[in-house]
């Protein structure tokens, strides 16, 4: 840190201007809808990883399609945030539907059901 300056300053010079309450909740968002994406993301792979492993019968666990959903809102508001800020963001639809697809509870599991494939895995009925 330069001699002289303080924290705050520090933050509040990036751009001149005022860290405001808005700024500041929508940060708290973003981190939350982040941390909540690759939480659940994390959570659903384990339970999949289990699934697979288990014997025949055993139902799918996991937290289902909500960490997708949420990291696809948290990527779309993001992508506009950095879009907003003057930053290029190539493909942005890409990066907004890439949760999604990450996820391995919440696309693939859909497919899976779609294409009547959620209980024939590995000789089950």
């Amino acid at each position: 840190m330069p001699v002289g300056a303080s924290p705050r300053r520090l933050a509040v010079a990036s751009e001149g201007r005022q860290v405001t309450g808005g700024t500041l909740l929508g940060l708290t968002l973003f981190s939350m809808g982040w941390l909540f994406f690759l939480a659940g993301a994390a959570v659903n792979f384990a339970a999949w990883r289990r699934a697979r492993r288990a014997p025949a019968g055993t139902r799918y666990g996991g937290v289902a399609l909500l960490p997708g959903l949420i990291g696809s809102v948290t990527a779309f508001f993001s992508v506009g945030t950095l879009l907003k800020a003057g930053w290029h963001v190539p493909w942005p639809w890409l990066w907004i539907l890439l949760p999604l697809f990450v996820d391995a509870g919440c696309i693939a599991r859909l497919f899976r059901a779609l294409l009547g494939l959620a209980g024939r895995s590995r000789g089950r009925a």
